[in-house]
């Protein structure tokens, strides 16, 4: 009796470990658990998002709310590649090399990251040219159907493309 307790109890304890693990966070769960950035990770030069980037990423994210974290990165006047339009701040966080790679190659980025699914794309004005990449995560567990989710990341990139006519737009007043 004692046993069969003792193996219903650990079978509990396992399977709510197992469904903490594989849960469903919403954005602010995702956002509260990201990493602190390093400030020299940071342009501190640049702390204010993007207008026309912003407007792009608060469009994608009420328009898709499979989407929990979503960033623009791109070349400000005067800056290096950084985070200029986010969900979840940041802004003036200098591109690493995965976000550099993605805009220098046009290739997307796929990484699961524990429970999250995470596809950088390339992002392009209205002409087909290169303007940054936008960085798009999901919630993720084994099983789920990542080329669904990279789908749903290139047609965020393609609405965000019939919303650029120009990379100067990133930076101005939303149109």
């Amino acid at each position: 009796m004692m046993k069969t307790a003792l193996r219903i109890l650990w079978i509990a304890s396992f399977a709510t470990l197992l469904g903490v693990a594989y849960a469903q966070q919403t954005r602010e769960q995702a956002i509260a658990g990201m990493r602190k950035v390093d400030a020299k990770e940071m342009d501190p030069t640049y702390t204010t998002a993007a207008p026309g980037a912003q407007k792009l990423v608060d469009e994608a994210l009420a328009k898709h709310p499979e989407v929990i974290l979503l960033a623009i990165h791109a070349t400000p006047p005067g800056h290096k590649n950084l985070i200029v339009a986010s969900n979840f701040g940041r802004i003036g966080k200098i591109g690493d090399e995965d976000d550099t790679r993605c805009i220098r190659t046009g290739k997307s980025n796929l990484e699961v990251n524990g429970n999250h699914f995470e596809d950088e794309v390339a992002m392009k004005d209205q002409s087909g040219k290169t303007v940054g990449a936008v960085g798009v995560v999901f919630n993720y567990k084994p099983g789920d159907d990542k080329a669904a989710l990279a789908k749903i990341a290139e047609q965020i990139r393609d609405e965000m493309q019939a919303g650029t006519p120009n990379a100067a737009a990133l930076f101005g007043p939303p149109a």
